[in-house]
């Protein structure tokens, strides 16, 4: 296959470009010099993973508020196993994800993609009461533009809320196996270009009155899922993410999505392999062959990312996340952990992050799940 992106020449000065059903792609010409310079833009590498996988999750979106919230508010959502996402583009507010550790502030310009849809509550403040979302559009249902007006007379956060449902049914493999939260950061109460330019793009058509708006912000509302799923999936390619042709085999994406899922479980080769309907040694060779490295070396290192999350994202004590890591005592935690990171627990924790993408460990029960009834413990920024 022909190297990406393909260049094509023939000395011709002039040259219509009818549609090729073979190539199915985009043709962009340049003239020079009587040369004609014809780029294939679709005739991706077949090396190129993330392209693969993102072929692989067939997406019907359609984004269903705009929100124009003042405070004090909060709302809530129930899990629904396809993938959502929140974009702040003006004020700040606060994100629960059912058993995730503590609560993320969110910034104006941040993004918080939800892979697959798990239960969550977004609100202005952590104590806030949360209505669920449903009882408030029933309420108060959007205006004409199809803004919600929701809140006090505080001050305001605007919201760019989308859900999207997948083929083939809720809760795909291949999102499974990622974190149940992502948040990419915006940069100076701005979101990153490409979310910029996607969301300028949003803007202009939710505030149009055009014909066919309603079907250009659902194909925009799939290109920013898509690209968000990408800022994931390049990720997990990292060196401390399983492989991305794992994600790509069913059997075995859900095997990442088990060992995610219960870092501090006692898991076995055997244990998983029965968990994907594999045998031991097909599981162990289809593993190593995916992943890179066999699965007991990848629970290892899931354990102590999920270990150097709760370091980061909570007040939990040493032992504490020893026990939910699965570690048997705080000794063999340190151990493992310094082995690893280069550093002891305390010092890691010691030390400020500034990712501009932050991916969230698996659910942890360290730090209770907030309902819309409770009031938090103190919090900070994720």
């Amino acid at each position: 296959m022909a190297q990406s992106p393909r260049s094509l020449s023939r000395p011709l000065a002039l040259v219509n470009f009818p549609a090729s059903p073979r190539l199915g792609g985009v043709i962009v010409g340049a003239e020079t010099e009587g040369e004609l310079t014809m780029e294939l833009l679709s005739d991706f590498d077949p090396a190129d993973q993330v392209s693969q996988l993102l072929r692989v999750i067939r997406i019907r979106s359609t984004v269903y508020c705009r929100s124009l919230m003042a405070a004090p508010w909060g709302f809530g959502v129930e899990a629904h196993g396809h993938p959502a996402f929140h974009v702040v583009t003006q004020g700040r507010c606060w994100l629960q994800v059912d058993g995730e550790p503590g609560q993320i502030e969110l910034a104006a310009g941040d993004l918080a993609p939800l892979p697959v849809g798990s239960r969550h509550w977004v609100r202005d403040e952590p104590a806030t009461p949360a209505r669920e979302l449903d009882d408030i559009l029933a309420s108060t249902p959007p205006d004409q533009h199809g803004r919600l007006h929701y809140g006090g007379s505080g001050p305001g956060t605007s919201l760019l809320c989308g859900g999207f449902t997948t083929e083939g049914g809720p809760a795909h493999p291949i999102l499974r196996a990622l974190p149940p939260a992502v948040v990419i950061r915006g940069s100076r109460g701005r979101p990153v270009a490409w979310l910029s330019a996607t969301l300028a793009l949003l803007t202009a058509e939710t505030t149009a009155d055009a014909p066919g708006a309603t079907e250009v912000i659902t194909r925009l509302a799939d290109v920013l899922l898509t690209q968000a799923l990408r800022v994931a999936f390049n990720q997990v390619k990292s060196p401390n993410g399983a492989g991305l042709l794992a994600l790509s085999d069913q059997q075995i994406a859900s095997a990442i999505g088990l060992i995610h899922s219960q870092p501090e479980r006692g898991w076995t080769v055997g244990e998983l392999a029965s968990k994907v309907a594999l045998s031991r040694s097909a599981f162990s060779a289809r593993f190593r062959e995916l992943v890179g490295e066999s699965p007991m070396r990848y629970v290892t290192r899931t354990r102590l990312t999920h270990a150097a999350a709760l370091l980061r994202t909570t007040d939990a004590s040493l032992a504490q996340i020893a026990t939910r890591t699965g570690y048997g005592t705080e000794f063999s935690f340190n151990k493992a952990f310094k082995r690893t990171f280069g550093m002891t627990p305390g010092a890691y924790r010691g030390q400020p992050p500034t990712p501009a993408v932050e991916i969230f460990a698996a659910p942890d029960p360290v730090t209770p799940p907030l309902t819309h009834r409770e009031v938090a413990a103190p919090h900070r920024r994720a």
